[in-house]
């Protein structure tokens, strides 16, 4: 990094800091209690995948991220990143109402997904999981990429995350 750049980058940080901290404390609420009940109806068995992971796959994925909301993630981005990029992108998601995200990638350092895993099973785990965070009294844990979230905040972060995966699923005809 020349000089020129180390400058533009020490005035414009405190800024973008300032800006985002702001912005994350008007993330808008999603109706996550909606979303429980949209997959309580659901019916595992007919249920497939238009994405790269299988349903079960999706699933547990999305158990595990609302999952390592309560009790911390195995890996984090570095805190430059969480409070920058990090904190943008979670106010443009809640902004526009969606999350992109590459659909089959990991959460970084989590346990590896069980295709195998019966539809059924996980689809129970991500309710349980999903009620389990709605009744949480505890502290929340900082997200991977996003940092230190209220539970208000990880209600958005939940919902869109979800919304995003779903998306790939679909009922099979039968």
């Amino acid at each position: 990094m020349n000089r020129r750049q180390f400058i533009k980058a020490s005035v414009l940080t405190p800024i973008a800091l300032i800006l985002t901290t702001k912005l994350v404390a008007t993330l808008r609420p999603y109706p996550l209690s909606d979303m429980l009940v949209q997959l309580k109806a659901l019916p595992a068995e007919r249920l497939t995948s238009n994405g790269v992971w299988n349903v079960s796959q999706i699933l547990q994925h999305c158990a595990q991220s609302i999952h390592y909301s309560l009790y911390g993630y195995p890996e984090a981005r570095s805190p430059l990143f969480q409070y920058t990029v990090g904190k943008l992108a979670v106010n443009a998601f809640s902004a526009t109402g969606t999350l992109h995200h590459p659909l089959d990638e990991a959460i970084p350092g989590a346990a590896e997904l069980e295709p195998a895993l019966p539809n059924d099973v996980a689809l129970r785990e991500l309710i349980y999981t999903v009620q389990q965070f709605m009744d949480w009294q505890g502290p929340m844990q900082p997200h991977f990429a996003f940092g230190s979230l209220t539970k208000a905040q990880y209600y958005s972060v939940h919902y869109l995350h979800l919304q995003s995966h779903l998306a790939e699923i679909s009922l099979s005809a039968g």
